[in-house]
C-alpha cells in the first residue's frame, strides 16, 4: 500500500500561544518591601498631655490639677527604612512632630496649698526614631512597634494677670508607639496608631524646668511600597 504524502506547501499546525485573558487572575497579596526602601508616614491627631509639672527656680512650681489632662492638637511626619527581615521586616525611623496649646490651665503652688491659677502656652517640636518591628498579614494589612529617643524644644508662656514668663527650652527623653494601616486600592496604606512619650526639659535663662508627657493617638497616611499583587504563579501582575 502506497501512503499519501501531504499537499506541497502544508505543514502541521503551530501551537497556539495562550491568549491573555487566559492568564490566572490576580490574587491579593502583601505590598512588596525591598530593604533600604523608604516607607512616607504623614499623621495629624491629638495628645493627651497628663504629665505637666514646671519647676521654677526660687518659685512654686505649676503643674495641672490632680487627674486633669489637657488636649493638644498634633501633626507631623517621617519615614521608616526597611534594613532586614522577609516575613517580619526590620528596620528604622524618624519622625518630626508638633504639638501646641494655647490657654492650658494650670496652678501654681507650694507644698500641695494652690497659690493662684496661671494661663501656660505651649509649643512642642520633636525630633525622635529608633528602630522599628512592621509585619503585613493577610490581604496587605500592616502592623507596627517602634520605640527609641526623641529630642524636644519647647517655647512656654505663663501668665498669672499680672506678670507674664516667656521662655524657651530643650531636652529629650523616650517614647514608644504602635499602629495598624489597611490598603487602599492605589497602594496607599490608611490607619490609627497611639503613642507614649515623656521627657524632661531644661529652660533657659535660668528659668528653671520642667517634665512633660503622655498619650497620642493619631490617623496616618503612609506610602512608598509596592502593590505587591500576583497571578497565582506568582508573577508579578501589572
Amino acid at each position: 500500500m502506497v501512503r499519501e504524502s501531504e499537499p506541497a506547501g502544508e505543514s502541521a499546525p503551530l501551537p497556539r500561544a495562550p491568549s491573555s485573558s487566559t492568564r490566572p487572575r490576580p490574587e491579593p497579596g502583601p505590598p512588596t518591601w525591598y530593604r533600604g526602601q523608604a516607607l512616607l508616614q504623614g499623621f495629624i491627631g491629638a495628645s493627651y498631655l497628663s504629665d505637666f509639672q514646671v519647676q521654677q527656680s526660687g518659685s512654686p512650681s505649676v503643674e495641672l490639677d490632680d487627674g486633669n489632662y489637657e488636649v493638644l492638637p498634633v501633626f507631623g511626619g517621617g519615614a521608616q527604612w526597611k534594613l532586614a527581615g522577609e516575613r517580619i521586616d526590620f528596620g528604622l525611623e524618624g519622625m518630626l512632630a508638633f504639638q501646641t496649646r494655647s490657654n492650658i490651665a494650670a496652678f501654681a503652688s507650694s507644698g500641695g496649698t494652690t497659690v493662684v491659677a496661671v494661663d501656660v502656652d505651649l509649643l512642642l517640636i520633636e525630633v525622635y526614631g529608633g528602630p522599628f518591628v512592621s509585619e503585613f498579614v493577610g490581604d496587605g494589612v500592616r502592623l507596627y512597634a517602634a520605640t527609641g529617643p526623641l529630642l524636644q524644644w519647647v517655647g512656654y508662656d505663663q501668665s498669672d494677670g499680672t506678670t507674664t514668663e516667656d521662655v524657651d527650652g530643650s531636652g529629650g527623653g523616650f517614647y514608644a508607639r504602635g499602629g495598624i494601616e489597611f490598603p487602599l486600592p492605589s497602594g496607599e496604606l490608611l490607619g490609627m496608631g497611639v503613642r507614649w512619650w515623656e521627657s524632661s526639659i531644661d529652660f533657659e535663662q535660668g528659668f528653671g524646668d520642667a517634665d512633660f508627657g503622655g498619650v497620642q493617638l493619631y490617623v496616618s497616611y503612609s506610602y512608598g511600597v509596592g502593590k505587591g499583587r500576583t497571578d497565582r504563579n506568582g508573577m508579578p501582575w501589572p
